[in-house]
């Protein structure tokens, strides 16, 4: 079982418990997500146009961008040092969880409360 810096194992549950805790913000996930979708089409690219240096340069390119916005708009740490491969899963399975509509319902379930929602934007008054 995959531990955690200090050493101790962590299981999956524990870990996306951690994992959408850490990813509260929605300009968070956005960025999660794009990271996510980057992956994906290096990944395709590499393989349809025969340049299989693209595949790592996008992955490199999506993690940069994951984990600067932990830095930057978060303001918390990545959990990639924890366990990489779980970050991936986690990130494609956040993905879904928001495509199909189940997000609100995760955080609810693991009793993390509701993730942060885009704020209203108020008409401009002068």
């Amino acid at each position: 079982m995959p531990t955690d810096k200090r050493g101790f194992e962590i299981s999956y549950s524990d870990f996306w418990r951690l994992y959408l805790d850490a990813h509260r913000r929605p300009a968070t996930r956005g960025v999660h997500y794009a990271a996510t979708l980057v992956g994906a089409a290096s990944t395709l690219a590499a393989a349809v146009l025969g340049d299989i240096l693209l595949a790592p340069l996008g992955i490199m390119i999506a993690v940069c961008m994951a984990v600067g916005s932990h830095r930057f708009i978060e303001h918390n740490r990545p959990l990639i040092r924890i366990n990489p491969f779980y970050g991936a899963v986690s990130d494609l399975r956040m993905m879904w969880l928001a495509i199909t509509g189940g997000l609100p319902a995760e955080y609810a379930r693991l009793g993390l409360g509701a993730a942060a929602q885009p704020e209203a934007t108020a008409p401009f008054k002068i």
